[in-house]
């Protein structure tokens, strides 16, 4: 079983699920910017394992392909689901819209993630509604931009916010392209960069 992770892409999918633990670990520590940008390298690092299981199809182990994909699977959920509405929980402080946005968030990510499983990607390579992997990022743009907006309403806005997410991951009426090929280390920079960001703004708070 643990034999799996040496295939590469599995095992960068390993690290991304140690960079999410660590994430967790400092939010709910009371350091839900440094814990947004250890979440930020399990977003990147995710884009990461797909990229290098595309490059590596032909050398792959028997099985290492469906086990990755389950394993894929499962940190989409953590990071692109299970954080943010746990960010979402915190950062409202136990109001009913704060448990309302986390539950509905949960229920249209585990409803795209299924979904995802047995469909795929549209004929054009596109996700069909707004990925989950969407919600960290914006996490993140939350938290850096948390000085901007007056403390009585952040918590609010925030819950509205991933609340009309949660409908977009499971309107298929929209189609968004998946990031690949180039796309991965431009927004692994911008990953990067925000992590940097968050950094330093919790540092200096």
């Amino acid at each position: 079983m643990i034999g799996y992770l040496r295939d590469y892409a599995n095992a960068i999918t390993a690290t991304a699920y140690m960079f999410a633990v660590l994430g967790f670990f400092l939010a709910l520590n009371g350091h839900l910017e440094l814990g947004a940008a250890c979440m930020l390298w399990t977003w990147f690092l995710d884009h990461w394992d797909g990229h290098v299981a595309r490059k590596t199809s032909a050398s792959r182990r028997p099985g290492a392909a469906d086990f990755g994909k389950s394993f894929d699977g499962f940190a989409d959920f953590i990071h692109g689901v299970v954080f943010p509405a746990t960010v979402v929980i915190l950062i409202g402080h136990g109001a009913p819209l704060s448990l309302a946005a986390s539950l509905l968030l949960v229920l249209a990510g585990a409803i795209r993630l299924s979904y995802f499983e047995n469909v795929g990607l549209t004929a054009d390579a596109r996700f069909a509604g707004i990925p989950v992997s969407y919600d960290t990022p914006l996490v993140a743009v939350f938290l850096l931009v948390r000085d901007a907006i007056p403390d009585h309403i952040f918590p609010t806005t925030m819950s509205v916010l991933f609340i009309a997410l949660a409908v977009l991951h499971i309107t298929t009426a929209i189609k968004v392209p998946a990031i690949r090929g180039k796309a991965v280390p431009v927004a692994t920079a911008i990953a990067l960069a925000a992590s940097m960001a968050l950094a330093v703004m919790s540092i200096s708070r």
